[in-house]
């Protein structure tokens, strides 16, 4: 599968990583999972990936963490617990856990079709 289709995911606990990945290799995505954002930076996929789906236990939104996120941003899909509208977040799509029904699949195929659109 080409690396415009591959979603990349970043999560500390196994178990979510691993569901994480089920749910879109599912959907028919590549997926390549991290447990920490400091390694995605390593990987030939971030830049062509379609999105970077991220929990929030993985960032914690530091300044520094927004600040690797934003090279990423209009792809990062953040999994949080709750919001605070101050925190940082603008540029990313948030999810609130735990996601419900298709919710995380439905903005995963928006994102990838619109960077597909624009890669085009």
């Amino acid at each position: 599968m080409p690396a415009a289709h591959t979603i990349i995911v970043v999560a500390p606990d196994p178990g979510l990583r691993r569901s994480l990945e089920f749910a879109l290799e599912v959907e028919g995505f590549a997926v390549e999972s991290h447990e920490q954002l400091s390694t995605i930076e390593a990987s030939p996929e971030a830049n062509v990936a379609s999105c970077i789906i991220v929990d929030e236990s993985a960032i914690r939104l530091s300044a520094a963490a927004r600040q690797s996120l934003a090279r990423f941003a209009g792809r990062v899909i953040l999994l949080v617990e709750g919001v605070d509208p101050t925190d940082g977040t603008e540029g990313f799509a948030v999810l609130t856990k735990p996601v419900e029904g298709n919710d995380l699949i439905d903005l995963v195929q928006v994102i990838s079709a619109r960077r597909l659109s624009l890669t085009t």
